[in-house]
């Protein structure tokens, strides 16, 4: 026997009928990705720490503090009989002085009673401002001393790995233990001492210098055969209790300590000013006349000239806050000079065109911070702009052959490098009152403005702070040093320049 059973009626036919009618489930709160927030904060401290918190500006009282630096005494002994006769057989205390000026900064958000309500997420959105508002203050913090140790430091406070200059750094010059010896060796000669980062068990401090690499940096220092060594030889703190540990291993005096530097989801810079990258954000073709290269990774942050996508690339007038006297305008300018620098964009591995292929450019005073004017394009032709040869590169030889090209896509990757192609980066090794910060009457204030009868809203937080490198009497910077090197970034098809 058959039976005849109609279609009955499922959620497919009903949602057919009216399709506004069926409910949407929504997650509650916004989902923020990991940010990249104050590195140094658990640095700060008193004169033992890496980075020495001054608050004598806390109650408004100026906003310049002066740091009286003495020298010790070298005269020559009198021996014997040898009597004090005259004024110039005493000696004489020699003193010397510099600055740390404090200035403000704000951050601003406006928004308006009907941002939630529209979206049905009252109390979703808004209750994260605050947070983000403090994860900008400390970025901005970390950027700003991130910066004055890379541009700021005396030219005998930085080194090349392997003893090389910037354009002949190459793939085998990146960080090693080696190096790491030689920056704590250098220092300890200029005077520099270990900081506290620690306590034992019993109370006894622990005194290290503290070793600041990248994660890419220091993936290099993970293969170096020097270090792997030092590691099985080791003995382990067990009873030790450190402040940042970092995942590594502290022989020799030295803490090695990871920085992170997050690619957000943002609208703003990534990498850091010690591994500087960006991602391209509108699409590059073969040209015969100077282009701006736009980064954001996207059309509609291209478009967007008030970021500064390359801030961290050589040859940007980066402003330093509170590195001068507020009444000539709080800030101190990098001097952009006329020198050749270099980057390189590297194609993905999905590109329409030429995947995993890399262009190799050059530029003089053109980044603004928001683009970079292009002067050079490496060709296999040369026109105008477009030229056979880009510093120590030419087309199609060494281990250039087959993989350069002048066609890339939204979102390549791009990287600052030297004349033979090398990507580079910085690492630092901070000791006992590297640098100092100071807080004025401000510190991660917040503020709201209410307009048009309380529709509107505006929200800020602001600071006044600034931060100045130690120096003793004759100027010089005994608690930093800054390494040059080569670097590798995983799962990016460099070349390895030999």
């Amino acid at each position: 026997m058959s039976y005849d059973i109609a279609p009955a009626m499922g959620g497919t036919s009903l949602a057919s009928m009216d399709a506004n009618s069926v409910r949407h489930l929504w997650q509650q709160g916004i989902d923020t990705f990991e940010q990249t927030n104050d590195f140094f904060s658990e640095m700060e401290g008193g004169p033992d720490s890496v980075i020495w918190e001054k608050t004598d500006l806390s109650k408004g009282k100026g906003q310049k503090i002066t740091f009286t630096v003495g020298s010790g005494f070298y005269k020559e002994p009198h021996i014997g009989d040898q009597v004090f006769e005259n004024q110039t057989d005493f000696e004489q205390f020699r003193i010397g002085s510099h600055e740390l000026f404090v200035d403000w900064v704000r951050h601003g958000v406006s928004f308006d009673e009907r941002l939630e309500e529209l979206m049905g997420m009252r109390g979703e959105i808004i209750s994260g401002f605050n947070t983000q508002q403090g994860a900008w203050a400390g970025r901005l913090k970390s950027e700003q001393l991130f910066m004055m140790f890379r541009e700021q430091l005396p030219s005998e406070n930085v080194i090349y790995a392997n003893g090389k200059t910037l354009d002949t750094l190459k793939s085998a010059d990146s960080l090693s233990w080696d190096e790491i010896i030689t920056m704590g060796t250098q220092m300890k000669s200029k005077g520099g001492l270990p900081a506290q980062v620690g306590a034992m068990e019993n109370g006894t401090p622990v005194f290290r210098n503290v070793v600041v690499g990248t994660s890419d940096a220091l993936y290099s220092l993970d293969m170096d055969p020097n270090y792997k060594s030092l590691l099985a030889q080791t003995k382990a703190e067990k009873y030790a209790k450190l402040l940042f540990e970092g995942g590594y291993a502290a022989p020799k005096g030295h803490i090695i300590t990871e920085y992170t530097p997050i690619d957000h989801d943002g609208q703003g810079a990534i990498g850091s000013p010690l591994n500087p990258k960006a991602t391209l954000g509108v699409a590059i073709t073969p040209q015969t006349a100077p282009f701006a290269v736009y980064g954001g990774g996207n059309a509609a942050a291209a478009a967007d000239s008030t970021i500064l996508y390359f801030k961290y690339f050589p040859n940007f007038a980066y402003s330093f806050i509170g590195n001068t006297d507020p009444t000539a305008g709080g800030t101190t300018n990098l001097t952009q000079d006329s020198d050749t620098h270099y980057f390189l964009i590297v194609n993905p591995p999905n590109a329409p065109t030429d995947p995993n292929k890399i262009g190799i450019y050059s530029y003089t005073t053109g980044n603004n911070g928001n683009t970079i004017t292009v002067t050079g394009q490496l060709a296999p032709t040369a026109s105008g702009i477009a030229k056979t040869t880009i510093g120590n590169v030419t087309w199609g030889q060494g281990v250039w052959t087959n993989i350069t090209t002048q066609t890339h896509p939204v979102g390549a990757l791009i990287f600052p490098c030297n004349a033979n192609g090398q990507v580079f980066g910085d690492t630092l090794m901070l000791g006992k009152r590297a640098a100092y910060r100071g807080y004025g009457k401000y510190r991660n204030q917040r503020a709201q403005q209410d307009l048009e009868g309380g529709f509107i809203m505006q929200r800020y937080i602001m600071s006044v702070f600034g931060q100045a490198l130690r120096k003793d009497r004759l100027g010089r910077v005994p608690a930093v040093m800054r390494l040059r090197h080569a670097i590798q970034y995983a799962g990016i098809p460099l070349p390895t320049i030999v």
